[in-house]
């Protein structure tokens, strides 16, 4: 009885042992496998570029330049009295600012004229001749109606006002007559000059 036992056991217990070897062969015979290597991290993204600077501010542009002054005019006249007359001569002044009417001045007087109405009448002639017989015609619109009393002398504005010193109608290179007063219009003539710009 005891052999048999023996003799069973011994085959198991080789058995054991060779499924032992052989598991260790197996395990020692081969050699394990390298590793995949390992892939580099990805290269971090290059930064955005930067923003493009703003265009400069455009210059402003250059301040308009100022107007011109307006243009002044001068015009005058030696107003002599004619044969006869019982007036000292004078000298009459004609201003003008370019887009203005006429201003008068210098009818300060005519020493000796009585108070009453005149006229002062822009004729087309050039030259007023002996005793104002040369001065032409009469330009239309060019009665320059006063008044003179013992302390003031006042004028027709609207008649001064269509007289002009430059350009068409023009009164430069014409003559300037003195007329007394007959019922509303230009009578005898009493001064005359001609009338020359000036500066």
């Amino acid at each position: 009885m005891r052999g048999s036992r023996s003799g069973r056991g011994r085959p198991m217990k080789h058995t054991a042992m060779l499924i032992s070897i052989l598991a260790i062969a197996a395990c020692g015979g081969k050699k394990p496998e390298p590793a995949p290597p390992k892939e580099p991290p990805p290269a971090p993204e290059p930064p955005p570029p930067p923003a493009p600077e703003p265009p400069p501010a455009p210059e402003p542009p250059p301040a308009p330049e100022p107007p011109p002054p307006p243009k002044s005019m001068l015009a005058k006249a030696q107003v002599m009295p004619v044969k006869g007359a019982r007036i000292k001569g004078t000298v009459v002044t004609f201003t003008q600012d370019e887009g203005q009417p006429v201003n008068i001045g210098s009818i300060g007087w005519f020493d000796g004229i009585k108070p009453g109405k005149y006229h002062l009448v822009v004729h087309d002639g050039a030259d007023c001749g002996p005793n104002a017989t040369k001065a032409g015609k009469p330009i239309a619109n060019a009665d320059i109606l006063f008044a003179v009393t013992k302390a003031t002398t006042s004028l027709q504005v609207d008649q001064v006002a269509s007289i002009q010193l430059e350009g068409e109608g023009a009164i430069v290179g014409h003559t300037l007559v003195l007329h007394d007063d007959k019922k509303g219009k230009p009578g005898k003539a009493l001064a005359c000059g001609a009338i020359a710009g000036g500066e």
